[in-house]
């Protein structure tokens, strides 16, 4: 099992820096929205949506992605403020009181999951492509740290209703991992240490609260996995469920200018 999750990981992180450096630009761009595709697919199984719920998924996060991209995309900040009030509120509401959401509000669910995370990973690869690339490697960064620490030392369960496998000591080891790639990358950009920190610190936070959230959708779905079309990963939304709040919310820390006319 180990080693069929370290060959799929390492031919994924092919890909990603293949289609990320190497080839054109419209080869990644291409990636995400196949991937973003996929991940619409396992919500509408994961959702048990019927036929035209899943028209209404498929409409409500397609035509919003493709008119922003296409013709708004200098007010696209409306998108990621969205997430950022959905995760920040909803979401953390619905984590901790664990209420079945109906069928008609999973179709909504799933376009806020989908639309702001293709949106902004288009929108930062675009505009700062190695910005988008520090918030990957923090995120798997803490996905590995998670997964070690937590094999290695974990015995303090995070949030054993939704998520037996989750400990502390994994999310701690996710916060070390991510600390130490700070103080390391600091050595070779001009950001203040403390810059740097606090973006890893943050980025790990929200990547474990959205596989938190992933892991009760499934787990009220009675499924253990999104998918299967990753070997010894499971699902798409299984390997991007820690993306869905971190990039979002840092594309719109990226337009500082929105962010702090919205809150002031």
């Amino acid at each position: 099992m180990l080693k069929t999750r370290l060959v799929s990981a390492f031919a994924m992180l092919a890909i990603f820096f293949a289609s990320f450096f190497i080839f054109d630009p419209w080869l990644f761009l291409a990636l995400t929205s196949i991937v973003s595709i996929i991940a619409l697919y396992e919500l509408c199984s994961l959702f048990r949506l019927k036929f035209n719920q899943k028209i209404i998924l498929w409409s409500a996060s397609l035509v919003p992605s493709i008119y922003f991209y296409l013709f708004n995309f200098d007010n696209i900040n409306i998108i990621f403020f969205t997430s950022l009030i959905f995760w920040f509120f909803f979401a953390v509401f619905h984590l901790y009181s664990k209420f079945h959401l109906t069928n008609n509000f999973n179709v909504i669910l799933g376009a806020i999951l989908i639309v702001p995370l293709w949106v902004s990973v288009v929108s930062l690869f675009l505009d700062n492509k190695l910005f988008l690339l520090f918030i990957f490697i923090s995120i798997f960064i803490a996905d590995i740290g998670a997964y070690l620490f937590g094999k290695k030392y974990g015995k303090n369960k995070l949030m054993p209703n939704v998520s037996p496998g989750k400990t502390v000591e994994g999310v701690l080891g996710a916060f070390f991992l991510n600390t130490i790639f700070a103080c390391s990358l600091s050595f070779y950009v001009s950001v203040e240490l403390l810059i740097i920190v606090a973006g890893t610190t943050l980025i790990t936070f929200l990547s474990v609260f959205g596989d938190l959230y992933e892991s009760l959708l499934k787990r009220q779905s009675g499924v253990k996995d999104s998918g299967s079309i990753i070997p010894g990963h499971g699902g798409i939304l299984d390997r991007i469920d820690g993306f869905f709040p971190t990039i979002p919310i840092f594309a719109l820390i990226s337009n500082s200018s929105y962010f702090i006319g919205i809150i002031f």
